[in-house]
């Protein structure tokens, strides 16, 4: 093909409403000496992919190249749901949520999620275009990603070892409106220690991060791993995982993968219109997010799915995060809110507060300036595993900093077994839990007469054995 020659090609279909829920790779040939490919799409009946709006059609879009669209999709070039319209890449450069790189040639796939139908299906129509010509600067290889040993921080280590954080958000590498350098700065505003971009089924805020190099806070890889039944997310993940689970023997298998490539994973938001998790037989991640935005949005819900899973012997780390998308808007969710406390003796790596996370040394707190809760029984802190005393009643101590007016509660599995108010800035209580029946015992601030519920801060537990 000569150079500067443009070629066009359109793929058009029709998804009928039984085939929503399900992704639907359409294949076209890539060309030798293609140097950019543009892709646009539209589909009638369009509407929000907000899950409180129906009664249209989202179709998500997504790209895979020749190295293969079959589970677990080696080919991976990138995803951006219905948030965008358009797209490019380019050896070395891609819209936000793709990956720039090779332009193999060979059979490469549009991946359309049909997310939502309207009664009457939906027509699609994808355009295809293929620019020919010099390339320029060749990429031989795809762009190196921000990992756990790529992460360096210049963030300095706290005596006292705790580190306040946001671990749930987005950037317009997928639905939000931000590039991560606005979040990373809001994030330092906010004095915050570390941060989390998670976004949608994407890895290219990975590469834009470890362009950045150092920051005086410290990023923490991660994605959320977003499917038609459950969000969860992925943090310390050095590869792309994939979304297109739809049974629960599927979501189970490619959780447990991540677990077993050494990656921290997170239920996420498992509440009305978080969206729901819809595969609630399937819960083998470390974490379950518990406080996902304002307390107020049915995290109750979550609250109650964590202690369910307390109460079975399951010992399984409660999380928060914003999952904030909007930074140049008013927007409900906001960065830090809730804040996320973590425990760790080492140098505040992004390693090292993954593994104070996964060992549960941490607690939650409404915001960056919010209430901070320390339990501890002993020497043992939030997440560690304690002998069960011969009395039945184990003794612990709880630090309150910025609590006063709240209740502090003891909470078993036999519900609240310890209310006591708290009337200092600064307070240290020694009370005595009884656990007799219990496999655990955690702690929380609530406002004293609200109801329902309103937690300003809580724990992860201790453990008896």
């Amino acid at each position: 093909m000569s150079a500067d020659v443009v070629v066009e090609k359109v793929l058009e279909g029709y998804f009928a409403p039984e085939q929503a829920g399900d992704y639907h790779h359409v294949p076209f040939e890539m060309p030798e000496g293609v140097r950019r490919l543009e892709v646009a799409y539209c589909y009638d009946h369009a509407i929000d992919s907000d899950p409180h709006v129906v009664g249209g059609n989202t179709v998500d879009i997504g790209l895979f190249d020749s190295r293969g669209v079959a589970y677990p999709g080696r080919g991976f070039r990138g995803w951006t749901g219905s948030a965008r319209s358009e797209l490019f890449i380019t050896p070395t450069e891609a819209t936000p949520g793709y990956l720039p790189g090779p332009l193999y040639p060979g059979t490469w796939h549009i991946s359309l999620g049909f997310y939502k139908s309207a009664p009457q299906g939906c027509h699609y129509r994808v355009t295809l275009r293929f620019h020919f010509g010099a390339a320029g600067e060749a990429a031989m290889a795809a762009p190196s990603l921000l990992t756990l040993d790529t992460a360096g921080t210049r963030l300095r280590q706290r005596p006292d070892g705790w580190y306040r954080g946001e671990l749930h958000c987005h950037t317009l590498h997928s639905d939000g409106d931000s590039p991560p350098e606005a979040l990373i700065a809001q994030a330092r505003a906010l004095g915050l220690d570390f941060l989390a971009i998670t976004d949608h089924n994407a890895i290219s805020h990975l590469v834009a991060l470890a362009k950045l190099g150092p920051q005086d806070i410290t990023i923490i890889p991660g994605c959320e791993v977003t499917t038609y039944k459950g969000h969860w997310n992925v943090w310390g993940l050095d590869e792309w995982i994939d979304f297109r689970t739809l049974t629960p023997e599927m979501m189970r298998a490619s959780i447990q993968r991540a677990n077993d490539l050494g990656y921290l994973t997170s239920c996420n938001h498992p509440r009305p219109y978080g969206p729901p998790w819809e595969f609630t037989e399937v819960l083998n991640q470390h974490c379950i997010e518990v406080w996902n935005g304002p307390w107020e949005i049915f995290n109750q819900t979550a609250l109650e799915l964590w202690d369910a899973q307390l109460r079975a012997g399951r010992r399984v780390v409660a999380v928060g995060g914003s999952d904030a998308h909007n930074l140049q808007s008013n927007a409900v969710a906001r960065i830090g809110t809730p804040t996320t406390w973590i425990f760790t003796p080492e140098a505040p790596t992004a390693r090292a507060l993954l593994e104070g996370l996964r060992a549960g040394h941490a607690f939650l707190s409404d915001n960056p300036a919010g209430p901070q809760l320390y339990l501890q029984a002993g020497r043992a802190l939030m997440g560690d595993v304690v002998a069960r005393p011969d009395s039945a009643l184990l003794a612990v101590e709880v630090r309150v900093v910025s609590g006063a007016g709240l209740a502090l509660e003891l909470c078993t599995a036999e519900g609240c077994v310890v209310r006591q108010a708290i009337t200092a800035d600064d307070q240290t209580l020694a009370l005595e839990a009884p656990v007799a029946g219990t496999p655990y015992v955690r702690a929380q601030l609530v406002e004293a007469e609200k109801q329902p519920l309103t937690v300003h801060a809580l724990t992860n537990p201790i453990y008896l054995v």
